[in-house]
């Protein structure tokens, strides 16, 4: 389906979804950006669709705005690319095509939406592996069972 196409802005604000970390850019205001990311969404294929699942939830969203007024939006998430129009609509979205989003905003996109906290390496370096403790003494011997059951067992009496 073919959207309408994006508007002109003159800021766009960058918010994440609820619980994920913030991105250590929240607005941009430099005009190639903004040009470059309004090229970016408007050069898309015409693939949007609606799940049939219910609207897709992004973790990095672009909120378009013009004389303080907002004219269009565009998110992203792991493996998607959403638009919310009179409705809301997504498309597949590869990694290079994430990557090159991250780029035009200058955010590592893919690294975040992969689990990467900004500014933060992806993932702590290994720790060797510790040896296994040597035992000091042999495992103790489980508890003989009674030979009977205990509610057969017989009750002392005072």
């Amino acid at each position: 389906m073919k959207l309408p196409e994006q508007r002109p802005a003159d800021l766009v604000i960058i918010t994440t979804m609820a619980g994920y970390p913030m991105l250590p850019r929240r607005n941009m205001k430099q005009k190639e950006r903004i040009d470059a990311l309004v090229a970016f969404v408007n050069s898309l294929p015409s693939r949007w669709g609606i799940p049939w699942y219910g609207p897709p939830v992004g973790r990095v969203y672009f909120e378009f705005i013009s004389d303080k007024k907002p004219v269009g939006n565009f998110y992203v998430g792991p493996d998607f690319f959403g638009r919310d129009t009179d409705r809301h609509f997504s498309q597949e979205a590869s990694r290079g095509r994430i990557q090159e989003l991250g780029r035009i905003v200058d955010v590592d996109l893919w690294g975040y939406l992969n689990g990467a906290v900004p500014g933060a390496p992806s993932a702590p370096p290994a720790m060797p592996a510790a040896a296994p403790a040597k035992p000091t003494a042999p495992p103790a011997k489980p508890a003989a069972a009674p030979s009977r059951p205990a509610a057969a067992q017989p009750a002392r009496q005072p």
